[in-house]
């Protein structure tokens, strides 16, 4: 059996969003990276245009370690002659927009398959298009690769995430989690998606939240 490796990324920027529940007019943010917003990061990373199978990143079972908490903040924005559903002439629409603002993140990516953790660290490094934090307009504030050099390392999410200095939040993907979210990724194109379980924990022990 291959050696279970990690891949550590640090998401880190002025503000982030990573929605998961949007709908229409209200764009949300979750409190953490989710899985989506962090494939489809490396996505743009490797070059990979929405359509294309992105099967092979089912091998990889994530985690967050919440750094900085940041501040939920809400914008709005107004588009003018939008097409009314009924066609029967135009409208302005206001849409609601949530992000985290000054929020930081260590990501955790496990997988057996170490030469996938190499090739996401090495285009993460060198990426094909732009990368941004779940919107165009948030930039990243520091590079994501924690250590360009060895970036994937032996070990479990939890080898490398859990805290022995201070009492962070985690939340990791586990097949028996207390929660439910809709956000693994199966086509990008169609957006299609289905759900994980996750678990929330607190400082090195590990206790539940």
């Amino acid at each position: 059996m291959n050696e279970v490796c990690t891949l550590l990324l640090t998401l880190n920027g002025p503000m982030q969003s990573w929605g998961f529940r949007s709908r229409f007019d209200y764009r949300d943010t979750a409190l953490e990276p989710t899985r989506s917003g962090v494939i489809g990061l490396i996505c743009a990373a490797m070059g990979i245009a929405r359509g294309e199978d992105i099967s092979r990143f089912d091998a990889i079972r994530m985690g967050v370690r919440v750094d900085r908490d940041g501040k939920v903040e809400r914008d709005y924005h107004t588009a003018l002659d939008v097409i009314k559903a009924d066609g029967s002439g135009t409208d302005t629409v206001v849409s609601v927009r949530d992000y985290l603002a000054d929020a930081s993140f260590t990501v955790g990516l496990q997988s057996s398959n170490k030469g996938l953790l190499k090739d996401i660290a090495a285009a993460l490094v060198s990426p094909a298009w732009i990368l941004f934090l779940g919107r165009k307009a948030f930039p990243l504030a520091v590079p994501p690769v924690v250590d360009p050099r060895n970036p994937v390392k032996p070990g479990r999410l939890e080898d490398h995430l859990l805290s022995r200095d201070s009492n962070k939040r985690l939340v990791l993907e586990i097949p028996d989690g207390e929660r439910t979210q809709h956000d693994w990724p199966l086509c990008f194109g169609e957006r299609r998606f289905k759900p994980r379980q996750v678990k929330t924990l607190f400082d090195k022990k590990g206790e539940p939240r």
